[in-house]
């Protein structure tokens, strides 16, 4: 059960994510300052990080290990927070 959360919390990471880069790409092309640049890069970044994170776990758990469900939950939950206030903010 905490196995399809945490991949869903992951799909709704990536989800986020890519709202976040199409932001700042928009605003990087209006503004083209360095800081919106740097913000976009960041994020794209940050979109590879979750779309490893996603295969890396749900090819543990293709494998049968489940031994970090608990620890990856947490975690991913975390990220979510802050992503939506991240979102929150940006789209302000």
């Amino acid at each position: 059960m905490f196995d399809e959360i945490v991949l869903g919390l992951s799909g709704f990471n990536i989800v986020m994510v890519i709202a976040l880069i199409a932001v700042y790409a928009n605003n990087f092309r209006l503004v083209r300052s360095k800081m919106t640049f740097g913000m976009l890069i960041f994020a794209s970044m940050f979109l590879l990080e979750n779309i490893f994170s996603l295969y890396f776990y749900s090819s543990l758990l293709a494998q049968g290990i489940t031994s970090i469900t608990t620890f990856n939950l947490v975690v991913k939950f975390l990220e979510m927070l802050g992503l939506l206030t991240l979102l929150y903010v940006t789209w302000k």
